[in-house]
C-alpha cells in the first residue's frame, strides 16, 4: 500500500550527482519517514530526475525478469540449485513484489511534479511531462495486477485506497494522454523547460507528445479484444496518422548519466552484466538462453541470434528448456548467457542488447512503437503500407541491437519465403507482425511481449516449463497482489476476492 505521510523529496547537489545517484532504491526508500530536514515543496525539476530515473530501474533493473521466462526468451542455469517456486509457477505475493511497491513510490513523485506544475504560472511543461509518465506507470500495474487503487491511490489524505475496475482505469489513461498533450501544446513561450533534468529527451516538448501519443496507442491495442474494444479504437485514433508517432531511430532512451562505477551503471547491465571491473554479476552466470527464444532465430535464419545471446564456448547459440534438470549436459559453457556481448565487462561494445554499463535504458523503443502502428494498419485503425511500417519496425529491431548493414540485413530476413517473417507472403499478417514484434522485445520489454500473448496468444505455441512436479498449462496470466497490501490495506485488497496467477485474467484478455 502506498502510505500517504509523503513528503517531496529533495536533493541540493549538481546534476552530476544526480544523475549518478539519486532515486527509488529497492528496499531502502521509506515513505513513512517523516524527517524535519525535509523540505515540504521543492522544485519539479529534482523530482522529475529522481522520478524519471526510478522509472528505468524499475523497467530494467530486474523487475521484468520473470515475463523473460514466461516468454520463452530466458532460461536459468544448469549450475545453480533450481527455484522450484519460479520453475513451477507456484508463486506467492512476495514475487516481484517491487513492481508494486516503487511502482506507486514513483507514481507519487510524478504526482509531486504535476502539483507543483501546477502551482505556479510557467508550470505547465511538468504539468503535462508528469501526467504522461502516470499514465505510463499505472499501465504498467494495470497489466500486471488488473484491478488496482487508481482514482484516490494518489490522493495524500487517503491511508487506505480502494481497488478500481482496471476496465474503468483504462479510458482515464486514454483521456489523461489526450489532456497532457493539450497541455503542451498549449504551454506558454515562457513556461519552465526542464532541460538536462529532463534525462529522457532533454527537455524537447515536442518528442514528449509524440511519446504521449505512441503510450496511446499502445493502450488503445490492448482493447482489440473486448467488447465494443475496436469502435472504442477507431475513435480514439480518428485523425491520427502514423506521423504522429516515435518512427524510426527515436527511441525514448532514459540515461541520467551511468557510468562504470558502483551504483552508478545502466540498470540492465548491473543486473545481467558485469561489475565494474568485468566480473560477471552473480545473474549473469544464473540466467542463460532458452531453447524456445533459440530456435525461433536458428529457425529463421536470424543473424540477431548472436545479439540476444552470447555465443558459447564452441561460438555457437545454444539455450535449454526452461525448467529442465538435465545439469550435466547443460553448464553455462555449453549453454549461451543472454543480453549477447560475449566479449564481456568490455565498455563501449556497439552490439547486443548489453552494449555498455553507460547505455541508456529504452522505455519505448522505435521498433516496438512501428509494430504497434504495423498492427492499427493491418486492423484498420489507421491509414498507412503495412508491408512499409512492418519493414521499418524490423529493420529498427536489427538497428538497435548493431547489427551491421542493418536494413540490408533486415530486408534479406524479411524476404525468405518463410511466414515467420514474409509480411507480403504470409496467410495471416497479424500473427506475423505479433511474432516478429516477440522476437524483436527480447529482454528489452519482456512484459509487452507478455501482454500480446495474453491478448493474442501469440506466440501460439509458446511452452511451459518442463520442471518436474509443474502442473500448469499455461504460462501465468498475471502477478499475486503483493505482500505489502494484505499487511497494510486488507480490507480493500481482500474485495479482489481469490486470486490465481495461472488462471485470473487481465479485463482485456479474452
Amino acid at each position: 500500500m502506498l502510505n500517504r505521510k509523503f513528503k517531496p523529496l529533495i536533493i541540493v547537489v549538481s546534476m552530476v550527482l544526480l544523475a549518478a545517484g539519486f532515486g527509488c532504491k529497492k528496499g531502502t526508500f521509506d515513505i513513512n519517514s517523516n524527517n524535519p530536514n525535509t523540505p515540504s515543496s521543492v522544485d519539479p525539476k529534482f523530482i522529475l530526475s529522481a522520478a524519471l530515473k526510478s522509472t528505468a530501474t524499475i523497467f530494467w533493473g530486474g523487475d521484468q525478469e520473470f515475463a523473460n521466462y514466461y516468454m520463452g526468451y530466458w532460461a536459468v542455469s544448469g549450475d545453480y540449485i533450481p527455484n522450484s517456486q519460479t520453475l513451477t509457477y507456484n508463486t506467492t505475493t512476495g514475487y516481484f513484489q517491487d513492481n508494486w511497491n516503487s511502482g506507486y513510490q514513483i507514481l507519487k513523485n510524478y504526482q509531486d511534479v504535476q502539483t507543483f506544475g501546477a502551482s505556479y504560472t510557467n508550470g505547465a511543461n511538468y504539468v503535462g511531462i508528469a501526467m504522461i509518465m502516470k499514465a505510463f506507470m499505472f499501465q504498467r500495474l494495470v497489466d500486471l495486477y488488473n484491478n488496482v487503487p487508481y482514482f484516490t491511490a494518489l490522493n495524500a489524505t487517503n491511508l487506505y485506497p480502494a481497488y478500481d475496475n482496471a476496465s474503468a482505469i483504462y479510458p482515464s489513461l486514454v483521456n489523461q494522454l489526450d489532456s497532457a498533450v493539450a497541455i503542451l501544446k498549449a504551454a506558454p513561450t515562457a513556461a519552465d523547460n526542464p532541460g538536462a533534468y529532463d534525462m529522457m529527451f532533454g527537455g524537447t516538448m515536442s518528442k514528449w507528445q509524440t511519446f504521449a501519443k505512441t503510450l496511446k496507442l499502445k493502450i488503445l491495442l490492448r482493447l482489440t479484444q473486448t467488447t465494443g474494444g475496436p469502435a472504442y479504437i477507431q475513435s480514439k485514433l480518428s485523425g491520427m496518422t502514423t506521423a504522429d508517432f516515435i518512427g524510426a531511430g527515436a527511441d525514448a532512451n532514459v540515461n541520467p548519466g551511468y557510468t562504470n562505477a558502483s551504483g552508478q551503471q545502466n540498470p540492465l547491465w548491473a543486473d545481467i552484466g558485469w561489475g565494474v571491473t568485468g566480473t560477471a554479476t552473480t545473474n549473469h552466470d544464473y540466467y542463460r538462453a532458452c531453447t524456445y527464444g533459440v530456435n525461433f532465430y536458428l529457425n529463421t535464419n536470424d543473424p540477431r541470434a548472436s545479439y540476444f545471446y552470447a555465443v558459447n564456448s564452441a561460438n555457437a547459440v545454444q539455450g535449454r528448456a526452461f525448467g529442465s534438470t538435465n545439469s550435466n549436459a547443460e553448464h553455462n559453457a555449453t549453454i549461451s548467457a543472454v543480453g549477447g556481448n560475449a566479449v564481456g565487462g568490455t565498455v563501449g561494445q556497439t552490439t547486443g542488447v548489453l552494449k555498455s554499463p553507460t547505455m541508456g535504458v529504452p522505455l519505448m523503443t522505435s521498433t516496438e512503437s512501428l509494430f504497434l502502428q504495423a498492427e492499427a494498419i493491418q486492423r484498420g485503425y489507421l491509414a498507412g503500407t503495412l508491408a512499409t511500417v512492418y519493414q521499418s519496425a524490423v529493420s529498427e529491431s536489427f538497428r538497435i541491437l548493431g547489427v551491421p548493414s542493418y536494413a540490408a540485413a533486415a530486408a534479406t530476413y524479411t524476404a525468405q519465403a518463410n511466414n515467420s517473417c514474409n509480411i507480403t507472403t504470409t496467410p495471416n499478417p497479424l500473427q506475423t507482425i505479433i511474432l516478429q514484434k516477440w522476437a524483436a522485445l527480447n529482454t528489452y520489454d519482456a512484459v509487452e511481449s507478455w501482454s500480446d500473448w495474453r491478448r493474442l496468444k501469440i506466440p501460439s505455441d509458446l511452452p511451459v516449463s518442463v520442471y518436474p512436479g509443474t502442473t500448469a498449462t499455461n504460462v501465468p496470466y498475471r502477478l499475486l497482489y503483493p505482500a505489502t497490501e494484505y499487511s497494510y490495506n486488507a480490507t480493500n485488497v481482500n474485495t479482489q476476492g481469490t486470486i490465481n496467477n495461472l488462471t485470473s485474467k487481465i479485463f482485456w484478455q479474452p
